[in-house]
């Protein structure tokens, strides 16, 4: 959970074009927002968030927009596994209804909600990635890329979901959607996809971190693979040559190394005399040197040969 608070707090340390406050503070009402109703079923919106840094931004953000500021205060958790919730409240219903309204979130006329995800306030690139960065600040959460990486949404509203889905793609990131409770996730797991978003929520510093441990994981599994291999190999050289050994051996006990033509008792010889050595290394002791194949070609027939007694 540290990676993912600490990359929220940076992001809320950065400072905003005013163009983009709109889009940014639509992205983390549909992220954050909770709505509730007083009597006679007036709405009452609030906001809630586990980290203070955000909490703090869009406390200003809503003040810079609207010009009220919301009623900050903590829920303190009461257990080392949670952590606390920082919430923004209105103390005055004309507030919200104010909010609510200025996003197409209610209708005064009609007393009515509307949850779908309007894209008058998406209509530029700039709009897109700041509702993006809202978003994920309100309700993202990204895991440690030592571990693993994938980046996830929890949404309340389906129809926002799908919304994201759509949004993503646009960006050539592929995100994928699945019901979990109460929620709706959605979740990035293509590590180029990852990269991509925190480039366009202006997270940088994070995507070139992330990028590195990504490079020292590939190194590392390379030179496992190539350890492995030559492990392999090792195992691989000593076991022909085991089997090399023990035919020799069997031509020696019943027939004598001279009963072997020349070539083959020379090969016979450096075996004994390099027990372990590769083929690539025996073909270095022949005198003149010979190929690899040739020297294959010899041990095979000693091979055969030992069969045949």
């Amino acid at each position: 959970m540290h990676y993912s608070s600490d990359l929220k707090a940076t992001l809320s340390a950065s400072s905003l074009a005013e163009e983009k406050i709109i889009a940014e503070l639509y992205g983390f009402l549909h992220g954050a927002g909770n709505l509730s109703f007083f009597a006679r079923g007036r709405p009452v919106l609030s906001f809630s968030s586990d980290n203070a840094s955000v909490a703090r931004r869009y406390y200003g953000l809503i003040k810079d927009i609207f010009g009220y500021t919301p009623f900050f205060s903590v829920d303190k958790s009461k257990t080392a596994r949670r952590s606390n919730r920082y919430r923004l409240d209105f103390t005055d219903e004309v507030y919200s209804r104010e909010i609510l309204s200025f996003y197409n979130l209610f209708s005064p006329y009609d007393n009515a909600f509307h949850l779908d995800t309007d894209p008058f306030f998406l209509t530029t690139t700039p709009d897109k990635t700041s509702y993006l960065k809202g978003l994920f600040l309100g309700c993202g959460y990204i895991s440690p890329p030592k571990k693993s990486y994938h980046i996830q949404f929890s949404l309340h509203v389906e129809a926002r979901a799908k919304y994201l889905i759509e949004l993503l793609t646009s960006f050539d990131i592929k995100a994928n959607m699945a019901r979990r409770g109460k929620y709706i996730s959605v979740y990035i797991k293509n590590r180029e996809s990852i990269a991509v978003f925190f480039a366009l929520i202006g997270a940088h510093q994070a995507m070139l971190d992330f990028e590195n441990i990504l490079i020292l994981k590939d190194i590392r599994n390379s030179t496992t693979r190539l350890i492995n291999s030559e492990t392999a190999n090792i195992h691989k050289t000593i076991n022909s040559a085991e089997v090399q050994m023990r035919a020799i051996e069997k031509i020696a006990k019943q027939k004598g190394l001279t009963w072997l033509k020349p070539q083959l008792y020379e090969a016979a010889q450096l075996r004994l005399a390099h027990p372990t050595a590769p083929l690539s290394e025996l073909c270095e002791y022949f005198s003149p040197k010979i190929s690899r194949t040739a020297a294959y070609n010899r041990y095979k027939k000693i091979l055969t040969l030992a069969d045949e007694l």
